[in-house]
């Protein structure tokens, strides 16, 4: 009795590998498509906007949409800042954006760059906007609405580091131009001509808001320009432009100024030192 030949199982494997691939492209074509797409966190632009920026095509694959290429194109115009986009399968995007802060200026081969705090180009103007601080020192090798400024010397974070300091400490209003030529040596001017120097980017928020506070008394002074040194963080000098008395008044603000009960952000009045 002869026995049955054994039949190989490619022809099965082969078989369902081809009816997988095709029930995959059906899938890809007339399910995972993309029917809806959710726009969140983008205030005052329309969603409508967004999606246009974005490049998302309804109707289009759900596996072609790349996140990093739609944040290229919804930061392309400056307005925003793209956070996240999650796909919702089979048929939605959920993109998450957020308007694009404008925190100071400088200027670049004759244009007014406006950027948020991390340098990023949220606008480009040919005039000063009123009430942005001015940053000088700054340098960058080219420049392009939504994209990130091109430094590598760390002058950029030295920036955000005061501007986001600034921001924290309510403190936004007292800055004119912040200087980070040095970024060991960062600066800020206010708008009634002190200027203070803040050293490094370390303790930033404890050096601002150590400013805050001596301003606060200087402009009730009536005190304009000179200096007032808050490198250590720890506390705030004052330093008058010079007079014609041989030993200028100086005020000094530091932990026995401080209101009662305050233990981190000064509150101080200041007082002359003896």
């Amino acid at each position: 009795m002869r026995r049955k030949k054994k039949q190989s199982p490619w022809p099965l494997i082969a078989a369902i590998a081809v009816l997988g691939i095709a029930l995959w492209v059906l899938l890809a074509r007339v399910v995972f498509v993309v029917r809806d797409v959710q726009v969140e966190g983008a205030g005052q632009i329309p969603a409508s906007d967004v999606l246009r920026l974005s490049g998302i095509r309804l109707g289009g694959s759900m596996g072609r949409v790349d996140a990093e290429q739609v944040r290229l194109a919804v930061e392309s115009d400056g307005r925003l800042a793209f956070v996240d986009l999650e796909k919702r399968y089979p048929n939605q995007i959920l993109l998450t954006v957020r308007p694009r802060s404008h925190d100071a200026v400088m200027l670049q081969g004759g244009n007014v760059l406006v950027l948020d705090s991390a340098g990023y180009v949220a606008q480009v103007l040919d005039q000063l906007p009123e009430n942005l601080p001015y940053v000088s020192g700054l340098r960058a090798s080219y420049y392009q609405l939504g994209r990130q400024l091109d430094t590598a010397d760390g002058r950029c974070g030295a920036m955000e580091a005061v501007l986001e300091a600034l921001k924290a400490r309510g403190a936004t209003q007292y800055a004119s131009e912040i200087n980070v030529e040095d970024i060991e040596d960062l600066r800020v001017i206010t708008r009634t001509g002190v200027t203070v120097l803040l050293g490094n980017t370390e303790n930033m928020p404890d050096k601002i808001a150590w400013m805050a506070a001596a301003l606060s008394d200087l402009e009730a002074r009536g005190e304009r320009g000179g200096k007032l040194d808050v490198y250590s963080g720890r506390k705030a000098d004052y330093i008058p432009e010079a007079t014609v008395a041989p030993d200028p008044k100086r005020y000094g603000y530091d932990s026995s100024t401080q209101s009662a009960g305050a233990t981190s952000a000064p509150e101080a009045t200041g007082v002359p030192e003896s």
